[in-house]
């Protein structure tokens, strides 16, 4: 933690910058990773496929981001967590660029794949480098600021794309979300304040300041084989799973009969995401009165009760499921990631990285399988398979969660 939690002003200009950063980086990964979304069924039409194939523009994106966390995580705490993410940031907006102008669905998901890999070092990194910075009390809001980041991405990603595909097809919508993108990352890149709580690695190895803590290969399997994280990482397998596949597949669901709706108008329908947004601020704050465990399960009862309404008839019933089900989600996001990042201790770089993995193959796996449900049994498929990951979700925080995160030590 950064020596500014002495000073309360210095404390406060340094929250504020964080959370601007971070603010900025959030929205440029999940604009770059979701933008996508709202033009599936222009794909579907484009290439001819089926939703699940589409669906698989956004499973390279998360692939990648899954199988890069690791790797990125350990390069962080060699190299530093600022300058890998702005490594990364850089990256991603540059492949972002090229995509949209690839003709050949393999050659984008090949695209998507490395987009991913790029992008992969700031959810890996974000909250670890929040915690190491701020005082524990603040870790929660700042990660609640991160996530509220990710949800206006989200929602601008997936709103410009559909507006600008409606007129001018999905290439170009997606060339305007990687635009705004570069924007983003330009404000991260120069906005981060330099990091203060951690020393990487290698300048610890040349004698700058003793190295006192565990290997990384200690910290990496404390956090691989602590139940108490295991029951943190299962939230986001399970929950980013049943999100991505909502908001994936009701595109498709809206366009047929009986709503019949356009893309510009089934792109309108994630300004939910706005209530997200609002949500995952809010849940920074009531983590502390609340408890986290109590928290999370609120969180999770939202979701069901979302998803249970999205299979009524009405457009506006399905319209206000969509909402309460994206209010809980970004419940459960900061609380799990915050308990996740305090709960590790110092092993919090590779508990995070864990947490993002499982995370991203949450979304990538269950993203295709929700997606198959949705071809065999249309919509009510979808939303009956994420009430049943949002019960598993829960039983799993009965069963391994404590009621508020306490850090574990790594073995020496």
């Amino acid at each position: 933690m950064s020596d500014a939690a002495n000073d309360p002003a210095a404390n406060d200009a340094l929250f504020r910058r964080i959370v601007f950063a971070l603010f900025a980086a959030g929205f440029a990964t999940f604009a770059q990773l979701y933008g996508v979304q709202s033009v599936l069924p222009e794909i579907s039409a484009d290439f001819g496929i089926d939703p699940s194939r589409a669906a698989l523009t956004i499973s390279m994106a998360t692939t990648g981001i899954a199988a890069g966390v690791l790797p990125w995580a350990f390069a962080a705490d060699r190299w530093g967590r600022v300058r890998v993410m702005k490594i990364s940031a850089v990256s991603a907006a540059v492949i972002g660029l090229i995509t949209p102008f690839l003709h050949s669905l393999p050659l984008i998901l090949g695209s998507r794949l490395i987009e991913g890999l790029a992008l992969a070092a700031i959810p890996a990194i974000a909250i670890t480098y929040i915690t190491d910075e701020l005082p524990a009390r603040r870790v929660t809001a700042a990660a609640g600021a991160f996530v509220s980041g990710n949800s206006i991405g989200g929602l601008l990603g997936r709103l410009v794309a559909g507006l600008v595909a409606e007129h001018f097809g999905w290439q170009l919508g997606l060339m305007t979300v990687a635009a705004l993108c570069v924007v983003a990352c330009t404000v991260f890149v120069i906005a981060v304040p330099a990091p203060h709580g951690y020393l990487p690695s290698r300048l610890r190895h040349e004698g700058r300041r003793p190295d006192n803590l565990p290997s990384a290969w200690q910290r990496f399997t404390t956090a691989l084989t602590t139940p108490s994280l295991w029951g943190a990482y299962a939230q986001p397998f399970l929950l980013m799973g049943s999100f991505i596949s909502l908001f994936s597949f009701l595109g498709y669901h809206l366009q047929a009969a009986p709503y019949g709706l356009s893309t510009a108008v089934t792109s309108m329908v994630f300004t939910v995401y706005l209530v997200g947004t609002f949500t995952a601020r809010w849940s920074g704050a009531a983590a502390g009165r609340l408890g986290h465990r109590r928290l999370l399960y609120s969180g999770i009862a939202l979701m069901s009760v979302g998803a249970a309404l999205t299979l009524a008839g009405p457009l506006t019933i399905i319209v206000l499921g969509v909402a309460v089900f994206t209010a809980g989600y970004f419940v459960t996001s900061p609380v799990t990631s915050a308990m996740t990042s305090l709960m590790a201790g110092p092993c919090r770089s590779q508990a995070t990285a864990i947490y993002q993995l499982v995370f991203y193959i949450g979304n990538s796996v269950f993203g295709w399988m929700l997606g198959r449900a949705f071809e065999v049994f249309d919509w009510p498929g979808v939303g009956i398979g994420i009430i049943a990951l949002c019960a598993i979700a829960a039983l799993l925080a009965a069963m391994l969660l404590p009621a508020r995160p306490a850090s574990v030590t790594p073995q020496r």
